[in-house]
């Protein structure tokens, strides 16, 4: 519980800076009369985009998991997608164990291999946005300059002149002193168990659990279809891609953004979105802002509005899709006779 409570508290503090760094130097009024001016039609097909983008996530996630059960529940699929982008709002990474914990309830498989799944999607996904994030360097980036005032001087500096040798030095004593620490820790625990029952019920329980957490990570061994599965990354990412270009339409100051640009905003913006915050809050808002008016030119006001109008609508279907699709979900279980969780 004191661990959860901690890592929520430092999720909302750097939440905290990043949203007063993206609001800056940015008049309220500003952003007021920026908002005033929405074309609000666009929200609808970007809510479309929004709720496709999950049901091929649910489907890409089936195609890790279906040699364990081939009849896997499609619904069960997108409420536990849904279900656990909704709680990655309320702290970082609460989704990731929320989701397999759900679907490994609802359609009876080990929780743990699942979560071991994500770890594996979390891996792909981030192995795609290297790429994309290549492409959109080459295409617009070839300036460190304007890295430097997206991401900051420091960051740009420790990517590109390297990392002190006291500061590697100390990083690798680190590493080394936590596994020294974790071995001796792993040691004492085995040695107790082997005279406490208890202890050791709770050391193999521990040791099936990560031996089904590894299993789930290398479930891309038992993929069949990987040319689904590449089919409905590219679709994902596609939809995101649509999710940055659509709401330019909804501003004066971002219409004439072509799908390139969306691109740009949708790599940059997953790298916010990355940083431990909760539901990206702050890190999205600052590092679209920036992008925006760093690379195309887009007013800060303008820039930030778009941003806060994005993640906002974002959030707001989330947080009216996940209901419906787990009350959707419950309702289907309990007519097949599936006592609900």
């Amino acid at each position: 519980m004191l661990k959860k409570t901690l890592k929520t508290s430092l999720a909302l503090i750097i939440g905290g800076i990043f949203l007063w760094l993206a609001f800056r130097n940015v008049r309220l009024e500003e952003v007021w009369e920026q908002a005033k001016t929405i074309s609000f039609g666009w929200i609808l097909p970007f809510g479309i985009t929004l709720l496709a983008s999950n049901i091929l996530r649910a489907e890409r996630w089936r195609l890790l998991i279906e040699h364990d059960k081939k009849d896997l529940d499609s619904v069960t699929l997108v409420a536990g997608v849904l279900n656990g982008y909704l709680l990655n709002m309320v702290g970082p990474r609460f989704g990731e164990v929320a989701r397999p914990v759900y679907v490994a309830k609802r359609e009876n498989l080990n929780s743990s291999k699942l979560i071991g799944t994500i770890v594996l999607e979390r891996i792909i996904d981030l192995l795609t946005m290297i790429i994309l994030m290549v492409v959109v360097t080459v295409y617009l980036i070839s300036d460190l300059g304007l890295l430097r005032q997206i991401f900051g001087g420091q960051t740009m500096d420790l990517l590109t002149q390297g990392v002190p040798l006291i500061t590697t030095l100390w990083s690798i004593f680190t590493v080394l002193v936590i596994g020294l620490v974790g071995y001796l820790v792993a040691k004492t625990i085995q040695t107790i168990a082997a005279r406490v029952d208890k202890v050791r019920w709770w050391v193999d329980k521990v040791k099936e659990g990560l031996s089904q957490f590894k299993d789930g990570i290398l479930a891309a061994r038992k993929v069949k279809r990987w040319w689904m599965f590449i089919i409905y990354t590219i679709l994902i990412w596609t939809c995101y891609t649509l999710m940055s270009y659509i709401p330019f339409f909804m501003f004066e100051a971002t219409s004439g953004l072509g799908i390139l640009e969306a691109l740009t905003i949708t790599v940059i913006s997953a790298i916010g979105i990355a940083i431990p915050s909760p539901g990206g809050l702050g890190t999205y808002h600052y590092f679209v802002k920036q992008s925006l008016s760093v690379l195309f030119g887009v007013g800060l006001a303008a820039g930030l509005t778009y941003a806060t109008i994005t993640h906002a609508t974002t959030a707001l279907m989330v947080i009216l899709f996940t209901p419906i699709a787990l009350a959707i979900d419950k309702w289907r279980q309990t007519k097949k006779g599936t006592s609900p969780i």
